[in-house]
């Protein structure tokens, strides 16, 4: 790239400008006193300061022009250098892309066998169709979509019905008697007259479910959703209830005899004629339930929390009482707890 000196350029009109300069001095000089007429000479000079000031001007511009150059070389280096970092990082995507086809393939038979066996549970559901029949004792049914299927009088027995759905499926009167339903979704399913002795609902979400008259003695149901369930006339004799969520349910009437209920979450919970004989409620959560005429004799309700609780005309004897929090309960004897010390523990019924 050629470089201007700027300088130099500048310096060489004003040279000429002061000789000539100098020879119009010199020529008035010479001739005296006498009257010379000087206008060419000034014509000429005034030509030659137009020429001086175009000089400049365009010397300003070429001086412009390079420092243009220059910020676009700069700004050029900068972008190939954002190119060869970018390229670097697809390359990198690439290779990664690469390893992942790669595992596909070595995986590619883990995939076939789990189709195969995705095939085999969709011939078994047709067969079941066709034959308006449902008799399964002991079948693997893990992850099986049942959504909206009527079910009603089938025999799961034993079945493995691991993280399958039911969700709005019809089960009345449905046999699962030991049948693992861990983490299985059950929402909205109508489980009226079910039999489920000692079955596994381990986290099972059970909200909005019908379980009327279902006969569930010994049920795991160990942080379950049970929230808003009708659970009306149930059998849940020694049924595991830790951590459950039985918020808004109906569980009125039911048999909740010996029922382990730790830590279970019951606000808004109907409970009102149910038997809770022997019941371990340690640390629950009653807010707002429903207690009347409750049978709760012999139950440990130790650390419960009752806050806004109706218990008018249960029956507490001989239930464990001790560090109960007392908030705004209706007592056994219709009284409240606010007026009562904050406690109901001194008005129960005889």
């Amino acid at each position: 790239m050629a470089v201007f000196d700027t300088e130099s350029s500048m310096n060489k009109p004003k040279a000429v400008l002061f000789s000539l300069l100098m020879i119009a001095a010199s020529l008035a000089g010479c001739i005296g006193g006498e009257d010379v007429d000087t206008s060419d000479y000034e014509n000429q000079i005034a030509d030659l300061e137009e020429m001086l000031d175009a000089q400049n001007q365009t010397i300003a511009q070429r001086d412009a022009t390079i420092d243009g150059l220059e910020d676009g070389m700069s700004d050029a280096t900068q972008m190939i250098q954002d190119h060869v970092e970018g390229i670097a990082i697809l390359e990198a995507y690439r290779d990664s892309l690469l390893v992942q086809l790669a595992n596909s393939y070595n995986s590619s038979s883990e995939l076939i066998v789990q189709l195969e066996i995705a095939n085999a549970s969709i011939l078994q559901l047709q067969q079941i169709a066709e034959d308006n029949r449902v008799d399964m004792p002991s079948a693997n049914l893990s992850n099986v979509d049942f959504d909206n299927f009527d079910l009603s009088g089938a025999n799961f027995i034993w079945a493995n019905l691991t993280k399958s759905s039911f969700i709005g499926a019809n089960l009345t009167g449905t046999n699962l008697t030991y049948a693992n339903m861990y983490q299985a979704d059950l929402r909205d399913a109508n489980l009226t007259n079910s039999y489920m002795f000692n079955p596994t609902l381990e986290r099972a979400n059970l909200t909005g479910a019908n379980l009327d008259g279902a006969v569930m003695p010994h049920a795991n149901l160990k942080y379950a959703s049970l929230v808003d369930v009708d659970l009306t006339n149930t059998n849940l004799t020694g049924a595991t209830l830790i951590y459950t969520d039985l918020s808004g349910a109906n569980m009125a009437n039911q048999y909740l005899i010996d029922a382990r209920m730790e830590l279970a979450f019951m606000t808004g919970t109907n409970l009102a004629g149910s038997n809770l004989t022997g019941a371990v409620m340690l640390l629950a959560e009653l807010e707002g339930a429903n207690l009347t005429n409750a049978n709760l004799s012999g139950a440990n309700m130790t650390l419960a929390r009752l806050i806004n609780v109706d218990l008018t005309e249960a029956d507490l004897s001989g239930t464990y009482l001790q560090d109960v929090f007392w908030s705004n309960t209706i007592c056994p004897d219709g009284t409240n707890s606010d007026d009562n010390g904050d406690t109901c523990e001194n008005n129960l019924l005889p």
